[in-house]
């Protein structure tokens, strides 16, 4: 991250539990229901709307356990071209794929299989900011980008390994003072 020159805008560590991880990936659970699929009544376990199209991607449940097994970072990540430059140096997402085409990106590294290959990417601008609600709901993108995205632009920063992000260099502390 540091090497290819992201800022780290917010980090943070968490664990998600089985609930939380069913919300995130629920794009692939095949219940979107509010973005116009149908979606499953609670008491029945049928669609309200007719039959289901899907009960959900095969990997969903996968991904559900593995993203509730343990503790994880959740970052926001500042770069020209930041989802495109991530996605890039997370690799392919399956780790074979990645072992074989991309052995230094993050997933052929460290990836154990498709869906415990260790690291997750927005794949928009728009996705970016709907996870980056999701794990950080204190978050304000549009302060940010009229606050501190200008001031990081002239290059007004720091980066504290304590709390593992870049913070913005105010007046006095470039004064020295």
């Amino acid at each position: 991250i540091l090497r290819h020159r992201f800022v780290i805008v917010r980090a943070k560590e968490l664990r998600c539990g089985p609930e939380q991880s069913r919300r995130f990936y629920r794009e692939h659970a095949g219940t979107r229901g509010a973005q116009g699929l149908p979606e499953r009544d609670a008491d029945s376990g049928r669609c309200r709307l007719g039959p289901c199209l899907s009960a959900g991607r095969f990997f969903y449940q996968r991904l559900v356990e593995f993203m509730a097994s343990g503790p994880m970072w959740a970052y926001i990540l500042a770069h020209e071209n930041a989802v495109p430059l991530w996605r890039s140096l997370m690799g392919p997402t399956k780790v074979f794929r990645a072992r074989h085409s991309d052995p230094d990106s993050i997933r052929g590294a460290y990836g154990l299989t498709d869906t415990r290959n260790t690291t997750h990417g927005s794949d928009s601008p728009a996705s970016a900011s709907r996870e980056i609600a999701f794990f950080f709901p204190e978050f304000d993108e549009q302060h940010w980008y009229e606050q501190d995205e200008p001031q990081l632009r002239r290059g007004q920063l720091f980066y504290s390994a304590e709390e593992r992000v870049h913070r913005v260099l105010r007046e006095q502390q470039a004064e020295g003072t």
